[in-house]
């Protein structure tokens, strides 16, 4: 092994996908864009994403997105969660309950 490379010789040779991204789909693939979001939000997720076993920023953001799809399964996971708290707060219930009378 030699204690130094010449990197400026390295020739990479590659034509079309990588092997093992050649059966993926082109309808999940990700898409570098631009976008401009209030500072607060990009310093929460990048928060979260400091905390052991937490997944990348980005991707947290991406996920909070998709749970916003209706027909997704991150948001029906979003709603079935929400609506099982719903169903156990006991404010939330007399509070239905109320105008459930009022619509008769």
């Amino acid at each position: 092994m030699r204690k130094e490379y010449d990197l400026k010789k390295l020739k990479v040779k590659r034509r079309g996908k990588l092997p093992e991204l050649a059966e993926s789909s082109i309808e999940n693939a990700k898409l570098r864009i631009t976008i401009s979001l209030d500072k607060d939000l990009i310093e929460y997720f990048k928060e979260e994403a400091k905390k052991p076993g937490s997944l990348p920023y980005q991707t947290q953001i991406n996920q909070a997105l998709r749970a916003l799809i209706p027909g997704s399964s991150e948001h029906s996971r979003l709603y079935q969660q929400v609506k099982g708290e719903l169903l156990h707060d006991k404010d939330f219930m007399l509070s239905l309950k109320a105008e459930l009378k009022k619509a008769g």
